[in-house]
């Protein structure tokens, strides 16, 4: 018997990002790794045109969000292949791509802007802290929970961070 095929970054990406819109596929790039306890993405984000208001010269927290959440599957889709946190250590590919869209959920958004930055391309790092198995009731389901932290950077000096809470529920 053989072993299943491993995805490469470059497809798990694109399958990543198949539940986006063509136009709204800003994640052109990223990689994942590991560091003791933290998991980080890095990735290259690129919109070359807003996909809900005229053209306002920067990048917006809309925007962040969206990339936001492209990064965090990415990583996420990652955490699964590759085994890097036990808190998924039971779920497969197959749980993952089912539970992309509905059981992910922001449960919290910061962010804050220091300087203007230019979306037609710009750096995007997102770290994974803390990751938790927990109940909120003795009687409600198990639910993952995930603090992160982000920030977005460009050549010319722009530049934001902010942390989100993040809850994938459902089993």
């Amino acid at each position: 018997m053989t072993a299943p095929a491993t995805i490469s970054d470059a497809d798990l990406l694109d399958e990543v990002l198949r539940c986006y819109k063509p136009h709204c596929r800003y994640l052109t790039s990223a990689a994942v790794e590991r560091d003791g306890d933290v998991v980080r993405g890095k990735g290259i984000m690129r919109i070359p045109e807003s996909c809900y208001i005229d053209d306002t010269g920067h990048l917006n927290s809309v925007e962040v969000g969206i990339c936001f959440n492209q990064l965090l599957y990415q990583v996420i889709a990652t955490i699964v292949r590759d085994g890097l946190a036990p808190e998924f250590s039971d779920w497969t590919m197959e749980d993952f791509w089912r539970r992309q869209l509905p059981d992910v959920l922001i449960a919290r958004f910061a962010c804050e802007f220091r300087r203007p930055i230019d979306a037609r391309e710009f750096h995007f790092e997102l770290t994974v802290g803390q990751v938790q198995r927990r109940r909120l009731r003795p009687d409600a389901d198990p639910l993952v929970s995930l603090d992160t932290t982000f920030r977005c950077w460009d050549d010319r000096g722009g530049a934001c961070s902010g942390a989100v809470r993040v809850a994938i529920v459902g089993s």
